[in-house]
């Protein structure tokens, strides 16, 4: 089974590298992630003339975090269209017959498309962090454990992001609708869904918000900077006010939720994908 997969892997890789999508999307990338960090780490600067311990703050952890948010959006549209497009260009037929079976299929696609996850990541990372530097001269500089705590975190999400597109391309794989679905999902319907269940009576409803899928990402993103740069107290309610839940848990667990979230949509793109009549 593993050579198997590594074949089928390696054949993802061919597909994904021979079309311009994973570089198309990468560019957006990298230029949102150099203006966010530009602009966040002359706000940061700026900030020295003011008294006391804000001259001291790194927003560039902040401006990172959220560099590394809209990240998700672009890998989430690549797993999505690396996926769906095979059903869209009946590509999909071969790439069957020439697999011992669909479910290797679908877990070589989420393990590339989470690979081209991480190169959105790292890209974003490294221009986010240059621009800020550049834009710093000197000013407040984050921690290197604290910059590489959230480079890591932000790695990972976006990578379960593009992960979760590509099974989410299997589950549903009408390009087009599911490229619809997602994207008014992770840019509207979420935040939707959000307000409902806060505006809840019920403590228990409420903090589910946290366990969405978009919000538990953006409270995994955004728990270290908040935490360096107010304090565990006030970094938790500087959290659910960015992130727009109630009890936000430990970056770890809202990692772990976003991975389980994953999971739940493979399993889904499994069973559905293993069924679909592709003639």
């Amino acid at each position: 089974m593993t050579e198997v997969l590594a074949r089928l892997a390696r054949a993802e890789v061919r597909k994904t590298f021979s079309t311009k999508l994973w570089w198309a999307l990468l560019i957006p990338v990298v230029l949102l992630s150099a203006s966010i960090n530009l602009f966040g780490g002359l706000f940061s600067l700026s900030l020295g003339v003011l008294p006391g311990e804000l001259e001291r703050l790194p927003l560039l952890l902040a401006s990172l975090a959220y560099a590394l948010a809209l990240t998700t959006v672009f890998a989430a549209v690549h797993g999505i269209v690396a996926t769906a497009g095979e059903f869209r260009h009946r590509t999909i037929t071969t790439t069957y017959l020439t697999s011992p079976g669909r479910g290797p299929v679908l877990v070589a696609k989420m393990a590339v498309s989470a690979a081209v996850g991480v190169v959105y990541a790292v890209a974003a990372v490294l221009v986010g962090v240059v621009a800020g530097l550049v834009a710093l001269a000197g000013g407040a500089v984050p921690e290197v454990g604290a910059l590489l705590a959230v480079s890591g975190i932000g790695i990972a999400v976006v990578a379960l992001w593009s992960a979760l597109g590509a099974a989410l391309g299997m589950l549903i794989s009408n390009q087009v609708a599911v490229l619809v679905v997602a994207l008014v999902y992770v840019l509207v319907g979420e935040n939707v869904v959000s307000a409902l269940l806060n505006n809840s009576d019920s403590a228990a409803v409420a903090a589910s918000t946290s366990y969405l899928p978009v919000n538990a990402g953006d409270v995994a993103l955004y728990d270290v900077p908040a935490d360096v740069l107010a304090g565990p107290v006030l970094g938790h309610q500087i959290v659910e006010g960015l992130a727009g839940v109630s009890a936000a848990p430990p970056w770890w667990v809202a990692l772990l939720v976003l991975t389980a979230w994953t999971a739940a949509v493979a399993a889904a793109g499994w069973l559905v994908g293993g069924r679909r009549d592709i003639t």
